[in-house]
């Protein structure tokens, strides 16, 4: 028998265990003992740790940051096939234009990464936004209801979707609250991270 695992059948000290074992072997089956892994409790280190991850200002700075990062990348890649793609207007007046004024390699690519820049501090700032208001919401509505389901989802949803859109007017937050909640709501759904 491997070690770590024993037998029930019989007592272990004597020649009935022998014979109890042989005659298992016939047919029946023996039971083993399971053995379970120590579980070590969390150290003071690790405690602070998961203290300061559940912590709704912590949550929200990292949202932001991550937000703001998703952005950079997403501005980096939109401002470059966009650049590209402006470059290669060589029909009509784009083309009389280009005539007129000659651009270098330098300044085209100068231009291009002025372009690309722009546009991803400009999505850096609407990620970001939207990473810290959805997450801080979520944070702190979970926290006041203290409940872990779709609904803070669906609530933080709506206050992120309403507090983006009130530049707009009512309808305009109505619409920005309904439209990101059932977001929240799907993506919650896909995720299944009860």
């Amino acid at each position: 028998m491997p070690e770590g695992e024993r037998s029930e059948v019989g007592n272990a000290d004597g020649p009935s265990a022998e014979s109890a074992l042989n005659g298992n072997q016939q047919g029946a089956k023996v039971r083993k003992r399971k053995e379970y892994a120590r579980i070590e409790p969390p150290s003071p280190e690790q405690l602070v740790q998961e203290d300061m991850i559940n912590n709704c200002a912590v949550k929200t700075v990292i949202s932001g940051i991550m937000g703001s990062a998703l952005g950079i990348c997403f501005g980096v890649f939109m401002g470059a096939m966009d650049s590209a793609g402006s470059g290669m207007d060589m029909s009509g007046a784009g083309a009389a234009a280009a005539g007129a004024e000659k651009q270098t390699t330098r300044q085209v690519l100068v231009q291009m990464a002025r372009s690309t820049g722009q546009r991803s501090l400009s999505y850096a700032k609407g990620f970001g936004a939207v990473g810290a208001l959805y997450a801080g919401s979520e944070c702190v509505i979970e926290k006041m209801r203290a409940k872990h389901d779709i609904y803070n989802a669906l609530y933080a949803g709506c206050t992120a979707g309403g507090v983006l859109a009130s530049s707009g007017g009512p309808k305009a937050m109505c619409a920005g609250c309904v439209t990101f909640a059932a977001f929240s709501a799907f993506i919650d759904r896909m995720l299944d991270h009860d």
